[in-house]
């Protein structure tokens, strides 16, 4: 297989680990925390669609199944958007791919918050969407490629805490200036201002190297993704399945506590975001566990609690279901940030962005066709009905991971 690096993107001289980052050094944590800093600065808007929705709901007066076609509208094309995202960034270099991606996320919040109809802002969440779709293949196909194979998984955990301290600060304030505000449009309005000048720190600071294999044909690159399943599919494939529920879940969240336990608005999206608090502790922990246990254990170990978690949170009391939130948050955190790891280093390097597009392709796709059918569900049992159904089956589906992995069928 040939390498060939691009005079624009060369790689770091070589040193004593081939060129590769270290976090032992101060280049390799100044570059970790740059791509932490971009990872929060990427979902500061993209991620308050959720949290929001008791809100947006109000706006437009949606009816279940409508907030699930919105929320759809946005993973979907997320989804759709992320192999093509990653075939560009293999052929031109992930960093050009990642910093006009978040200028052009920050154009589209502040589109967003403009919208007038319920079909404006169908159209402007897909369209932010597909922008959305630029930031996960090309930056974790850099950071593997940068750091060497010992210790990835803790140093792709730090970057992944950068997306949860997003999804958790973000919300939370959001609500706030929400109910400030008066209207949801305000957060996604001044928000904005992040992801546009994280592109333009990252365009500076981000690693330029980008190995790209001599061209093949797309049926070479369609070989090597299909490799790549043949690996590691089983796993990856029980950690897909999962996203279903899962997103299904945490997308009429805020909807279910105000709708079902009667929380108010702003504390519903607070409450959204302890998850992804919880993520903050997870990915690092999972990460690093996965470097000393093996990837595949420890994703088998986060899908086993995640279901029986979900469950607990539809049994326990309003004023303690912050307990059940956390250790879904940490689960969830360990399921997605460890799966990342082992596609990506299941992929040639020169296909990496490409094959993790897909990955991702799929994960956003079956997450944004649950929406709607927890949407439909809702509106046919009610809110709470449907919640308990998702809980149950995410639990059946724990045991049965628990049974394939102790089996070592995964």
């Amino acid at each position: 297989m040939t390498v060939e690096t691009t005079p624009e993107e060369a790689l770091p001289p070589a040193g004593p680990a081939g060129g590769e980052l270290s976090m032992s050094t101060g280049r390799g944590r100044a570059a970790i925390a740059g791509f932490s800093i971009a990872h929060f600065s990427h979902h500061v808007t993209n991620s308050l669609l959720s949290p929001l929705l008791p809100l947006i709901r109000d706006t437009f007066a949606l009816t279940y199944t409508e907030q699930g076609i919105a929320v759809s509208a946005f993973s979907l094309s997320v989804g759709i958007a992320n192999a093509p995202m990653g075939v560009l960034a293999d052929r031109i270099g992930s960093r050009a791919v990642l910093a006009g991606g978040l200028v052009l996320l920050g154009i589209s919040s502040i589109a967003l918050s403009l919208a007038g109809q319920y079909w404006h802002l169908l159209v402007l969440l897909a369209a932010m969407g597909i922008i959305s779709g630029s930031y996960h293949a090309p930056a974790v196909a850099l950071i593997s490629r940068a750091f060497p194979e010992r210790g990835r998984g803790a140093v792709m955990g730090l970057h992944t805490t950068g997306g949860h301290m997003s999804f958790f600060a973000a919300p939370l304030v959001a609500g706030a200036v929400a109910t400030a505000a008066g209207t949801w449009r305000a957060p996604y309005l001044l928000f904005a201002i992040a992801p546009i000048l994280s592109g333009v720190m990252l365009w500076q600071l981000a690693p330029r190297a980008h190995a790209r294999g001599a061209s093949r044909g797309r049926l070479a690159a369609i070989r090597e993704v299909f490799d790549v399943f043949r690996r590691v599919g089983r796993v990856v494939t029980a950690s897909i399945v999962f996203q279903i529920g899962f997103a299904a879940f945490m997308a009429f969240l805020a909807i279910y506590l105000v709708d079902a336990r009667g929380v108010h608005p702003a504390v519903a999206a607070a409450m959204y975001a302890l998850p992804q608090l919880a993520g903050v502790v997870g990915a690092p922990v999972g990460g690093w566990l996965s470097d000393r246990l093996g990837r595949r254990a420890v994703i088998a170990t986060g899908l086993g609690a995640l279901g029986p978690a979900i469950w607990l949170f539809t049994v326990t009391p309003t004023e303690l279901v912050v307990i059940p939130l956390f250790v879904i948050g940490v689960a969830g955190a360990v399921r997605m940030t460890v799966t990342e790891v082992l596609v990506a280093e299941s992929a040639p390097v020169e296909r990496r962005a490409t094959v993790l597009g897909t990955y991702y392709l799929l994960a956003a796709e079956v997450g944004g066709l649950a929406a709607p059918g927890l949407g439909v569900l809702a509106t046919a049992v009610g809110i709470a009905a449907a919640f308990n159904a998702v809980a149950l089956a995410l639990t059946a589906l724990s045991a049965f991971v628990i049974l394939m992995a102790v089996a070592r069928k995964l």
